[in-house]
């Protein structure tokens, strides 16, 4: 069964880099900016956001606000809630390739909520 969503059908993000003239750059975004960098490690100055970083919290954050929305619509009284993503990346001899990820977390909600609590984390899972 399709469910119709109440948000946009579509949305569209579009985002710009600019170098530095070093070993980074500034991302513009359409309400902000942001600083990345490529790590010492790699040669860089480790001046800004490494780009893994921000794509692993990217998909944190995306995970975050679903679970959010879905809390909001059902009315569940959330006392505490946290994410952790772990993001591996391997060398194989020609490029990088993301090998792992994971994303853990916590949800702490009133005993009495505790099914709608499981209910909740289903249903973001699902979206």
């Amino acid at each position: 069964m399709k469910v119709k969503t109440q948000y946009p059908e579509k949305m569209e993000y579009i985002a710009h880099t600019e170098w530095d003239g070093m070993t980074g750059g500034t991302a513009r975004l359409r309400e902000s900016e942001l600083i990345f960098d490529t790590p010492e490690t790699y040669g860089g100055r480790g001046q800004g956001l490494c780009p893994y970083r921000l794509f692993i919290a990217g998909i944190v954050g995306c995970l975050n606000n679903t679970f959010l929305d879905v809390k909001r619509r059902s009315g569940l009284r959330l006392l505490s809630f946290s994410l952790k993503g772990h993001l591996i990346v391997q060398f194989d001899g020609e490029g990088y390739t993301i090998t792992k990820f994971i994303v853990t977390g916590d949800v702490e909600v009133a005993e009495d909520e505790l099914y709608l609590g499981e209910r909740c984390i289903e249903l973001a899972k699902k979206y």
